[in-house]
């Protein structure tokens, strides 16, 4: 995936509720080959090898969906699942900013600069300490439009 120029979206969020669904359809016994830790090692190894690493969840709110992460709070488990694969907390913060941006060509975003967009969020805490203070939400703005608390 590096030498190719790929990046990874992992989706632990998703992997990790895919196999406690799994395990509580099979009355609490996980099924083999239904092993989160598996997902988790592929995020560290792509991670330690320099593959970029994107933060994706997979949330919807489909009917009849067996697995259904909700918008929103999913990213910061996403986030949090993320450190707990290996990478640092900037580097989390990174694949929820800057490098969707880059890799998605959104050149007008990913970073607080003069003339990007002000898709910015106020938290209470840092996230460099404890990458769970994304959940803290304080203010919100899109497009430089303040929107109502979360």
């Amino acid at each position: 995936m590096l030498v190719d120029g790929r990046v990874a979206i992992p989706t632990l969020t998703m992997m990790e509720a895919v196999v406690e669904h799994l395990t509580a359809a099979s009355a609490g016994v996980q099924p083999p080959g239904a092993d989160y830790g598996a997902s988790r090692a592929s995020v560290e190894a792509l991670y330690r090898a320099g593959v970029p690493i994107l933060a994706g969840t997979d949330a919807n709110s489909t009917p009849g969906a067996p697995v259904t992460p909700p918008h929103g709070v999913s990213l910061h488990h996403e986030l949090e699942l993320l450190v707990d694969a290996g990478l640092s907390t900037l580097d989390a913060l990174r694949a929820a900013t800057s490098l969707p941006a880059l890799h998605f060509g959104l050149h007008d975003r990913g970073s607080i600069e003069p003339g990007r967009r002000a898709d910015l969020v106020l938290i209470d805490g840092d996230p460099l300490d404890d990458i769970s203070a994304t959940r803290n939400l304080q203010r919100v703005w899109c497009g430089g439009q303040e929107r109502v608390r979360p």
